[in-house]
């Protein structure tokens, strides 16, 4: 099993997943390709981590990545404003002055005028731009929900267009594949019942690890755990790196394993009773009870498939506050990860 050390932190596993993306890199692009997966699967570590250690060393990758993330955007100006990086190398005046547009190409003052007054269009400027790459181009977004609700001018939507940049660039000229990560299910169950999208798109999910996996890193750090110890681990945790990290930062600070648990547990239970108190707020007293029929379905057989109309509310509502993972695939809700799961059985 892969355990690797980068950017100071430990990498597990997911040899499955960097053959299948490196694979994928070398194939015609053809298709946007979405990356999901429960909050803090480690999304965009995985892709971050296979473009350091092994596209940045083929000459042949062109690799460009926006993270939206890192961006307040309220207006399709600001949205332009918002990614542009001026040059510093380069002229006074404000016509002759240029710009790195998404860090990614030249964009000349007198063309980001033009765009900004509807003269031009953002994306077959950029369609042309990356006409004029040499090699295998790889465009990667994170974060791409943060462009709902966005007009440019008033009328057309930016997500929109963004997303008919991107199937542009993929199946119909074949210019980059795109990469597009998120956790937002909700947003990628939108993505996934349109039917443009659909047939557009591949998807691919990016889980927690198993237990097997967790057994021989928690082993390999040699940090004093017994299997009896990874056992109640996994049974509180899971296979959520994000958590297990987080005991292994903090484990200094308690008597024993179990109090350091039941601690991250009961901040579990009391983020879940928090979004009740929200729903009362909004007399939705019924978002509650939805909650609680799904949470008997996960507790018995690990995820539920309900799908009437007030269960989507509840489902939609409980994901927003990234409780429950929707899952638009294989069109069933769990939880987003196991201590969550585990403070289900206690609620109830």
């Amino acid at each position: 099993m892969l355990i690797k050390e980068f950017r100071g932190v430990d990498f597990v596993n997911r040899e499955k997943e960097i053959q299948f993306f490196l694979n994928y890199f070398k194939q015609k692009p053809e298709r946007v390709m979405w990356v999901y997966g429960p909050k803090s699967t480690g999304k965009t570590t995985l892709i971050e981590y296979i473009i350091e250690n092994y596209l940045l060393e083929d000459k042949h990758y062109n690799i460009k990545y926006i993270n939206f993330r890192r961006v307040l955007i309220s207006s399709f100006d600001n949205f332009i404003d918002s990614i542009l990086e001026e040059q510093d190398d380069e002229i006074q005046t404000e016509l002759n002055r240029n710009y790195n547009f998404f860090g990614l190409f030249r964009l000349e003052a007198k063309t980001l005028k033009k765009i900004k007054e509807n003269k031009k269009n953002l994306f077959n400027y950029l369609l042309e731009e990356f006409r004029k790459e040499k090699g295998k181009n790889i465009f990667i977004i994170d974060e791409i929900q943060s462009l709902q609700d966005i007009y440019i001018n008033g009328n057309k939507k930016l997500l929109s267009e963004f997303l008919n940049f991107c199937v542009a660039l993929t199946k119909e000229t074949h210019l980059s594949h795109v990469l597009i990560l998120t956790s937002n299910t909700i947003f990628l169950n939108e993505i996934y019942n349109n039917a443009k999208m659909k047939v557009t798109s591949d998807f691919e999910l990016i889980d927690h690890l198993t237990y097997e996996d967790i057994k021989e890193w928690l082993i390999s750090r040699n940090l004093g755990f017994s299997l009896e110890d990874i056992d109640l681990i996994y049974d509180y945790l899971g296979g959520s790196v994000a958590h297990i990290k987080k005991l292994i930062d903090y484990r200094f600070r308690y008597n024993s394993l179990k109090d350091q648990l039941e601690e991250m547990l009961k901040i579990a239970e009391n983020e879940i009773l928090f979004t009740f108190r929200e729903a009362r707020k909004l007399d939705k007293d019924y978002l509650i009870d939805g909650l609680k029929n799904i949470i008997k379905d996960i507790i018995k057989q690990g995820y539920s498939d309900r799908d009437s109309k007030k269960d989507e509310e509840a489902i939609d509502f409980f994901c927003e506050k990234e409780i429950l993972f929707f899952d638009p695939v294989k069109n069933i809700t769990i939880a987003n990860n196991r201590i969550y799961e585990k403070a289900f059985e206690r609620i109830l």
